[in-house]
């Protein structure tokens, strides 16, 4: 048996349909008002379309001015060896005369900062050490001794007091033992660099990161000073005179 599917078809006069067809009005659109409901002339001239709500330019420009402009942010890694470095520490204990890491890479940042003639554009040569949940902010002088530096760093440990506010160059963090490394690290609130230190990996290495804001910092000057960084830690001697 054939079974024919009726299709529904509106009733709509020749010349509504031509009018519609000129508006680029969709029958569908539109409401008859002829008999059985045909949609006649009458009804096509009749039909207003609903217009979009408008939108002021006004509504829309706050949000846009919202809009934060992205950081311009680059990176730089290195490996740093570390065997120098600890013999020489290790041989210092045994005299009596101890001192940590952060010691180091505190002064070694300030001679880093002092090996380049562009350490004026960093805002000085102010490092941070990034502790728990607070900074303590350390004024990198040239011809500070260690030793002193190393007194400055325990009273800051055994002082509360957060400088967070104040104004530095450079973040220190180190990382504790871990094998996932940092690709990135995000700036602190007004500091131009931060350097990221996780100082446990194989091969007596440590790693450094370096992330730096682009666009008040110069990239070649950031790399240079991530060099002398270097060169400082895997030559230790240098950081005791």
């Amino acid at each position: 048996m054939n079974i024919a599917t009726a299709r529904t078809r509106l009733a709509v006069s020749p010349y509504a349909r031509r009018l519609a067809h000129e508006r680029s009005l969709p029958l569908e659109t539109l409401r008859g008002s002829g008999p059985g409901g045909r949609i006649l002339a009458a009804d096509v001239q009749a039909f207003v379309p609903v217009a979009a709500p408008l939108v002021s330019p006004d509504a829309v420009a706050p949000a846009a001015a919202l809009s934060p402009t992205a950081p311009r942010i680059a990176a730089f890694a290195t490996s740093v060896a570390l065997g120098a470095l600890r013999d020489l520490l290790t041989a210092l204990e045994n005299s009596g005369h101890v001192f940590a890491l952060d010691d180091v890479l505190l002064r070694a940042a300030g001679r880093a900062f002092a090996d380049m003639p562009e350490a004026a554009r960093f805002g000085g040569a102010s490092v941070a050490l990034e502790l728990a949940g607070r900074q303590a902010v350390f004024a990198m002088i040239p011809e500070m001794p260690l030793t002193s530096l190393r007194i400055m760093r325990l009273a800051a440990l055994a002082d509360s007091r957060d400088e967070t506010e104040t104004p530095a160059a450079l973040s220190l963090r180190l990382l504790p033992a871990s094998d996932i490394r940092p690709m990135m690290m995000p700036l602190l609130a007004g500091r131009a660099m931060r350097l990221t230190v996780l100082p446990e990996t194989p091969g007596d290495h440590a790693e450094c990161l370096l992330t730096i804001d682009a666009a008040s910092v110069d990239e070649a000057a950031a790399a240079e000073w991530l060099a002398s960084l270097r060169s400082a830690i895997e030559q230790p001697l240098r950081l005791f005179v």
